[in-house]
């Protein structure tokens, strides 16, 4: 009896491992939700002597809610910190007067991580958003925006943040020229080269954009242009944007001359389009003249548009007859060969 009874035992346990664990029951702890990205740090003061200028503030007076370029202390903050655009110290301690009561000294702190580097700013772009977001004042929040855009926001690692707030910037006309500046720090460039590639999110939004009309953001996408990888539907958006109704597109026209090759298939066409506004009197020989740097134009087409831009300068006021006819001339004469 004892080995039946030890046999059946064994059997019940057999069968019991053979069950499947049970899944999903109520007993089960609940795995935690995912936990909010951490607070930027606070920042601290790290450096004294820009602490001495942030600190006294200002009695100058505002002028459309800036400070004016004359004033003594603006100057004096940002004199300081272009002798020290490398200090990481300096952009940290400028950052704590972001959120500071007293709305000269927002201005001044602004002013200080406009002249930083980069990298000086880097380590505080996160706290600067926050500040952007918490600011009241337009002016005041256009100013940090416009001294936070030569920060990469991808090498902060906070390119999905940076993006967050252009777009919500952008919803709203009154922080909506903040959210043009912004937009700068997901696709930096500097005068011999470009900063990182933005993230495919950014790319996205860049794209979409550029089908606005004359939009503080989309003015800041027609300059990032050459920075998209598809550049199919950049030349898409920019040749969809080249009608007599849209605002801006000279901004679009311009684009193509930075997208050089890429676009060259539309080229003839939006050469036509200019044309045919500058016999309608909106004249852009700034483009044309940049098209002719840019692009190697046969014959005809310079032939062509020398003869538009004399057909039009009757038109024109007196004080641009001038640009006309030496325009005219340029594309008149053979081509300057290019290196």
């Amino acid at each position: 009896m004892k080995h039946l009874a030890v046999a059946l035992i064994l059997v019940g346990c057999g069968k019991a491992a053979d069950k499947p664990a049970a899944t999903g029951s109520a007993s089960e702890p609940k795995p935690p939700p995912p936990s909010a990205p951490p607070a930027p740090a606070k920042p601290v003061v790290k450096d004294e002597g820009i602490k001495q200028l942030l600190a006294k503030g200002t009695a100058c007076k505002l002028q459309q809610g800036s400070l004016p370029m004359d004033c003594g202390e603006l100057k004096q903050v940002g004199d300081y910190a272009f002798q020290k655009q490398n200090s990481a110290e300096v952009g940290e301690t400028c950052a704590v007067y972001l959120t500071d009561p007293d709305l000269p000294k927002r201005l001044l702190a602004a002013e200080c991580l406009y002249k930083l580097n980069t990298s000086a700013k880097a380590g505080v772009l996160g706290y600067t958003l926050d500040a952007i977001e918490a600011e009241k004042d337009d002016a005041v929040r256009e100013r940090m925006c416009w001294a936070a855009m030569g920060t990469e926001a991808v090498s902060a690692k906070l390119d999905d943040r940076t993006l967050a707030v252009v777009q919500k910037l952008a919803a709203d006309p009154k922080s909506a020229i903040g959210a043009g500046w912004l937009f700068h720090a997901l696709f930096p460039q500097y005068l011999m080269s470009k900063g990182p590639v933005a993230p495919a999110k950014a790319q996205a939004y860049a794209l979409e954009v550029l089908k606005q009309d004359n939009t503080p953001v989309q003015r800041a996408a027609l300059d990032s242009v050459s920075m998209i990888d598809d550049k199919a539907a950049v030349c898409a958006a920019l040749d969809a944007n080249l009608r007599p109704d849209a605002k801006n597109w000279a901004g679009s026209a311009d684009a193509i001359a930075a997208m050089k090759d890429a676009c060259i298939a539309n080229l003839a066409k939006t050469i036509d389009f200019i044309l045919a506004q500058l016999k309608a009197g909106d004249d852009q020989l700034a483009i044309l003249k940049r098209y002719d740097y840019v692009f190697d134009l046969d014959a005809p087409t310079r032939a062509k548009i020398a003869k538009a831009i004399r057909a039009a300068r009757p038109k024109a006021t007196e004080w641009k007859r001038k640009s006309f006819d030496e325009t005219a001339a340029a594309f008149e004469k053979p081509p300057v060969k290019r290196k």
